[in-house]
This record gives C-alpha cells, sequence and structure tokens, in this order.
C-alpha cells in the first residue's frame, strides 16, 4: 500500500472570540446555573465555518500590505490632487486679473482671458512651471460704461415690470 507522506491539509483553527459577557452579572462570561453547571455558556460568538462548494475560487487574501496600500491611496489622491490644484490657482488669478481690470481707469481693458502655463512642454513643467493670464477679449473704457450702462436700465426695467405684474 503506498503511504503518502505529504502532511494533511491544516484545517482552519476554531476561536472563540470572548466577549464582556453578561453586565448584569458584572462582566462575567460564565453562567452558573443549576441545570447547566457542568456546562460553561459564553455570550461570545464563534466563527462559522461555511462550507465551500466545489470548483468555487479560493476566498481572497490580501495582496498588498497595508502601507502598500496607504502609498498606492495616497498616489492617486496626489495624481487627482495636483492638478486640480493648479487648475483652482489659474481660475483664481484670472479672476483676479478681471477684477482688477474691471476698477480699472485705463482706455483699453481686459473683459475675458485665460490662465496659461509658463512651460507646457512637459507635464512637470505644466504643474510647476507657474503660469501668467493670457487676455483674449478686449474693449475700451467707453464701450465698458456703456454696456455697463445698458445692463442697469435693462435690469431696471425688468424690476419694473415684475412690480407692475404683481399689482
Amino acid at each position: 500500500m503506498p503511504t503518502d507522506s505529504s502532511p494533511p491539509p491544516r484545517q482552519p483553527t476554531r476561536r472563540l472570540l470572548s466577549g464582556g459577557g453578561d453586565t448584569r452579572s458584572g462582566g462575567n462570561a460564565r453562567r452558573l446555573n443549576t441545570a447547566a453547571a457542568d456546562t460553561e455558556s459564553f455570550t461570545a460568538t464563534e466563527p462559522f465555518d461555511r462550507a465551500r462548494p466545489r470548483g468555487a475560487p479560493a476566498p481572497a487574501t490580501d495582496s498588498l500590505p497595508r502601507w502598500a496600500r496607504g502609498v498606492v491611496i495616497g498616489g492617486v489622491l496626489l495624481a487627482v490632487g495636483m492638478p486640480a490644484a493648479v487648475l483652482l490657482s489659474r481660475s483664481v488669478a484670472v479672476q483676479g486679473m478681471l477684477q482688477e481690470q474691471s476698477t480699472s481707469t485705463a482706455d483699453l481693458v481686459c473683459t475675458s482671458g485665460e490662465g496659461r502655463a509658463n512651460d507646457s512642454s512637459s507635464v512637470f513643467g505644466w504643474l510647476f512651471g507657474g503660469s501668467h493670464v493670457r487676455c483674449s477679449e478686449w474693449e475700451t473704457r467707453e464701450a465698458r460704461q456703456q454696456r455697463e450702462r445698458a445692463q442697469a436700465e435693462a435690469n431696471y426695467l425688468a424690476r419694473e415690470r415684475a412690480r407692475q405684474q404683481r399689482y
């Protein structure tokens, strides 16, 4: 009779999870009853071993250690956060420039612009190379004042129409 020298497959060890027990008995997990004096009863639970059907894959184990998962998650957050921060800073720079132009007394003012990278030849240049604002639309001070007067008049007429419709 051939003998197999390999050890039998290792069975998972059963653990008894010890809980705090019954709080009425001062936290003692043992119950002392007259009917069950020979046995001990615990309030903790024992893990349930569910039989795996044939051909089912083995349960997944953690393939990466905890620190490696942290590094991966940190890298993903950095890869998403850096471009978002750069785009936000360029948007703030454009809004600041347009706000400054709106109070300017110059004859020619910028009415629309966009933030651009100083060096957009590479990803690192785009991220760390700094940025500047490029103005895309210009108008004269007189045209701006006339546009603002027309907008104020249109707003006034809309308010008056709404007020008359209420009564």
